[in-house]
């Protein structure tokens, strides 16, 4: 399991060695389940692949995940920079894992829960089972968890438990609820 924010800025290479770029987010779906790869492309890959550049942006592009060859230090794709051409896409702002960091969180009774911190993911399943929680006081409180001064205190919420994900993450529970969420699925602190 991997946080988003550790995976963010890994190298990607294609299979023949070429350095195409930096992971920059992933598009997920409906079952959150990842995608693909947003790429942040280098400027010398762009033009080497004939590619216009933007004059103040920089190119973007997302590799589906069947693309992906190996996924550690480096994300290794299975094709050449020749042959990968055709298989990049354009990305679309609503789908990117990025959009659920730093997003609201309400209970199904309206109240705020918190912020979403990050994201895990799991990179063999490319599952997101859970979304790390910055719990508002009151909801610290109401569940009886001291906050850290030297840290912050971090829930691990699984998404089986978000019925949608919009301005704000919706969940199918209110904070009272989640004392109940935490004793039948233990959430670690982080």
């Amino acid at each position: 399991m991997k946080e988003f924010n550790d995976i963010e800025g890994k190298d990607v290479l294609s299979s023949d060695g070429k350095l195409m770029g930096k992971v920059e987010d992933f598009t997920y779906g409906t079952d959150f389940k990842i995608r693909s790869v947003v790429v942040k492309m280098n400027k010398d890959i762009v033009e080497e692949l004939g590619e216009d550049k933007p004059l103040f942006t920089s190119v973007k592009l997302k590799i589906n995940l069947d693309q992906v060859k190996a996924f550690g230090d480096k994300v290794i794709l299975d094709k050449t920079l020749d042959q990968l051409h055709i298989h990049f896409h354009e990305v679309v702002e609503d789908d990117l894992i990025s959009s659920i960091v730093g997003t609201e969180i309400s209970g199904n009774e309206g109240e705020d829960v918190g912020k979403v911190d990050d994201i895990l993911l799991d990179t063999e399943s490319w599952d997101v089972p859970s979304m790390l929680v910055k719990l508002n006081k009151d909801v610290l409180e109401t569940l009886d968890i001291e906050k850290s001064l030297l840290s912050k205190t971090r829930l691990g919420i699984s998404m089986k438990h978000v019925t949608s994900v919009g301005d704000i993450v919706m969940l199918d529970s209110s904070a009272q609820e989640m004392g109940k969420i935490i004793q039948d699925e233990p959430i670690k602190k982080m």
